[in-house]
């Protein structure tokens, strides 16, 4: 049984835009429990971050730690904004160089294999994209419901992050949300097999978009910049 009841995600940044909110090429999203609090990604420009969390009336003072799901630029640049706001912020991060996110007054600590980071969270991986590229995934078990997986572009495929999650932590799998980078069909087949609802952004494409509609209308929700997903016994997106 877990202890966390419910958990609130909230899309800081996507490709796809909101009312009075930036939307750019990245992803951010905040994660709220009961019991912490928690920046998924940061996107790419700290401007952006700092005007949507401004917007959508989030204090970045209130974070416990963050995860930088990989190191490429639209996930980690919205960092430098964070480290001005909450300076030694602890960032779960894959093997790669930590010099960037202490630049910028942050405290990156790498992962090397699956890891209980919080109470109920989880943080999925290392996972190898190709040789010196790895990711990591976010999960975190809601009492009744099941994991809610946070993805950033599932460049070692969103099948393999799936089976991963579910290979290490044996729990089922209610949601996964994130950028899946242009996945094939047969992946999107893997993960509809497994997980109750699926919430494709960023890198994810509008052709896998559209296949998952017309293949798994039950299983498909539709997140942009701004969008709140609350998932608890009595409210499930």
């Amino acid at each position: 049984m877990s202890t966390i009841s419910w958990t609130r995600i909230t899309v800081l940044i996507d490709n796809e835009p909101n009312e009075d909110l930036i939307n750019e090429w990245g992803l951010s999203m905040w994660v709220e429990t009961p019991l912490w609090r928690c920046l998924f990604d940061a996107g790419t420009n700290p401007s952006t971050l700092k005007h949507n969390m401004s917007k959508l009336k989030i204090d970045p003072s209130r974070l416990d730690f963050a995860v930088l799901s990989h190191h490429h630029y639209d996930h980690l640049g919205g960092f430098s904004y964070i480290g001005e706001e909450v300076p030694n912020l602890t960032v779960y991060i894959p093997p790669n160089s930590k010099e960037k996110l202490e630049s910028w007054s942050l405290k990156p600590q790498i992962i090397n294999e699956t890891k209980k980071i919080a109470e109920d969270a989880y943080i999925i991986g290392p996972l190898e994209a190709w040789t010196g590229f790895r990711e990591i995934a976010l999960a975190i078990n809601v009492d009744e419901i099941g994991l809610i997986v946070l993805v950033g572009c599932s460049h070692p495929g969103v099948d393999n992050i799936v089976l991963k999650t579910l290979e290490d932590l044996g729990r089922e799998i209610y949601a996964i949300i994130g950028g899946f980078h242009k996945p094939s069909k047969k992946a999107l087949d893997k993960v509809a097999k497994i997980v109750k609802r699926i919430f494709p952004a960023h890198c994810t494409g509008s052709n896998s978009k559209r296949y998952l509609i017309k293949n798994y209308p039950d299983k498909y929700g539709e997140i942009r910049t701004g969008t709140i997903l609350e998932f608890s016994t009595t409210n499930l997106p």
